[in-house]
């Protein structure tokens, strides 16, 4: 009772004291609603033709109580309103069952397209029950999952040779003690390591702290369901991990309107900053909170800003190009060959005035280790500090967090950085991320102060001419948003839409709903001055062909 108390201690809400008042506004009608629900199960497997209810004691299974827990079955209720606000992916989704028992929630997991359905249950006795209620539902019923009944304990499965497309579904209704459950959660663990997504449904959570002291796990849910057997509430919790390359961050949406920014709606989402040139994008895990995908590739399926997927609102805020440089193209002087003689010369000049500037000796610097990337953060913040990428929030971070997590990339060899120096002090700075044989430019900026000697062109410059001699990377990814620059030093583009999921609630309906609206208005805006310049262009031009005081009609010319 000390686990679950320690869950009603969580800030209450709004939506938390309404709920508290509706448990107190039915509970003259506990008794109602008991034999109400347990009528609905006896339909339920009279319609199945199955035997699902009733308790079986640990002492009737022949387990021992100090690993295994009674067998009492699923709400029906419950399992279809917590799955089908999940907005799972479900033909990437794997559904298990720990302690399955006489098979309910697996009779009920096959009103879903999932990609495979199992349950692990120890008891053979269960086992037997559950097999003949499986053979009997898929007699008079049809689904497109594979169904496995595995007799065995939930710490003795293992997950090598699954396939897992995605997503792990784990549901457990209290089957067994913490000396079960901890090693079970620990395999589970492995599987997030190698990169699939986990989510963990656990109704009468009794042992929650096995899954709170996992740090690879995050709780998104805490709520509770009416228990028929016990005349009462019982709480239920889910649990998810976020596996790479998603991660836990805030994403902000302005409500901008031109360079006016009148508003901004921070929310905490799982995210992904995958390079849209990765050639195939990671599935995206439940929407039990916001999900944001900030590049995908756009291969125009996703065609609406603003649609419903599945029990998710799905948002794509932003369509803009990614440049590139393909880096396989052979030497440096072959990629400055794509440009005309003028940029290239021009290019060039740059470069040579300032090395002149430098003393005749460019003082260009590269940094990868965790050392050097410490270093490398030093003078990059000192830069930044003076940039106007500062002012609307595209700096290189300064807090203590970002100092961990560039040591920890560094290690892993995620980064990278270059700084031009002058006078031994840095002037302009380019923070890269790497991801297999993709090197982007994340965050760069330069010291105004020496804005005449076009610090930001040189360091790209040599930036480029050192990654096309390591032969290192395939591809120089420009990142972010679209800038002339870019266009201009790239060999290629791809379309790409920032999409962002959120679950479906009243303030995300409004908040997303507005948002699109101050969208829309602004391109509304945007093609109507597009088009009364247009106007004007042509009003011009018909006035200068038509009026008689016009030079074209005095058959003058302009030299």
């Amino acid at each position: 009772m000390r686990r679950i108390a320690s869950l009603m201690s969580q800030p209450k809400s709004l939506r938390v004291l309404i709920w508290i008042l509706a448990k107190n506004a039915v509970h003259p009608f506990r008794s109602l609603i008991t034999r109400y629900l347990q009528s609905r199960h006896a339909r339920f497997d009279r319609r199945a033709g199955v035997h699902t209810m009733g308790r079986v004691t640990v002492q009737e299974l022949g387990l021992s109580p100090e690993k295994s827990v009674r067998y009492e079955a699923t709400p029906v209720n419950f399992f279809h309103s917590v799955v089908s606000k999940l907005a799972l992916d479900y033909p990437a989704t794997v559904f298990i069952d720990f302690g399955s028992g006489k098979g309910r929630t697996l009779l009920l997991a096959c009103r879903y397209p999932f990609h495979s359905i199992i349950g692990i249950e120890i008891s053979p006795a269960l086992c037997e029950i559950a097999n003949d209620n499986i053979n009997r539902y898929l007699a008079g019923h049809k689904t497109s999952s594979e169904i496995a009944i595995l007799c065995k304990g939930i710490e003795e499965f293992e997950y090598d040779g699954l396939s897992i497309p995605a997503h792990l579904l784990v549901y457990i209704f209290n089957p067994c003690t913490g000396l079960v459950l901890a090693p079970a959660v620990e395999k589970l663990s492995r599987l997030v390591s190698q990169g699939v997504s986990v989510t963990i449904i656990y109704l009468n959570p009794v042992w929650l702290e096995v899954l709170m002291n996992a740090s690879w796990l995050k709780q998104v849910k805490y709520g509770e369901t009416f228990d028929e057997t016990g005349n009462s509430f019982m709480p239920y919790v889910i649990f998810q991990s976020v596996p790479a390359p998603w991660r836990e961050t805030t994403e902000v949406l302005p409500f901008q309107f031109g360079r006016w920014v009148v508003a901004r709606w921070a929310f905490p989402s799982i995210s992904n900053a995958s390079s849209p040139l990765v050639a195939t994008p990671a599935s995206r895990p439940p929407v039990l909170q916001p999900v944001t995908y900030q590049q995908m590739r756009d291969d125009r399926t996703i065609a609406q800003t603003l649609s419903f997927d599945g029990r998710a609102i799905r948002y794509a805020s932003y369509r803009g190009k990614r440049f590139f440089i393909d880096l396989s193209g052979g030497s440096f002087a072959a990629y400055l060959s794509k440009f005309s003689a003028k940029s290239r010369n021009t290019l060039k000049r740059k470069v040579r005035r300032f090395a002149d500037y430098s003393g005749g000796q460019i003082d260009f610097r590269c940094y990868t280790t965790s050392e050097e990337m410490l270093e490398f953060r030093r003078h990059a913040i000192a830069v930044s500090l003076v940039t106007y990428q500062r002012t609307i929030g595209w700096s290189l971070p300064e807090d203590e967090e970002f100092k961990s997590r560039l040591i920890e990339d560094a290690e892993a060899g995620r980064v990278c950085g270059f700084l031009l120096m002058h006078a031994d002090k840095p002037i302009a700075y380019a923070f890269c991320r790497t991801e297999s044989d993709i090197i982007s430019y994340a965050l760069l900026g330069y010291d105004p102060s020496f804005g005449s000697f076009s610090p930001g062109t040189v360091l790209l410059y040599l930036v480029i001419e050192r990654l096309l001699a390591t032969d290192r990377y395939r591809i120089f990814d420009f990142g972010g948003m679209a800038a002339d620059y870019k266009s201009f030093f790239s060999t290629g583009s791809v379309d790409y839409v920032k999409v962002t999921w959120f679950p479906i609630t009243a303030k995300n309906l409004i908040l997303v709903f507005l948002h699109y609206i101050v969208l829309r208005a602004w391109e509304v805006a945007g093609t109507l001055k597009q088009a009364v310049t247009s106007c004007a262009v042509a009003v011009s031009a018909l006035a200068a062909r038509c009026l008689p005081w016009s030079p074209i009609n005095r058959g003058e010319t302009r030299t």
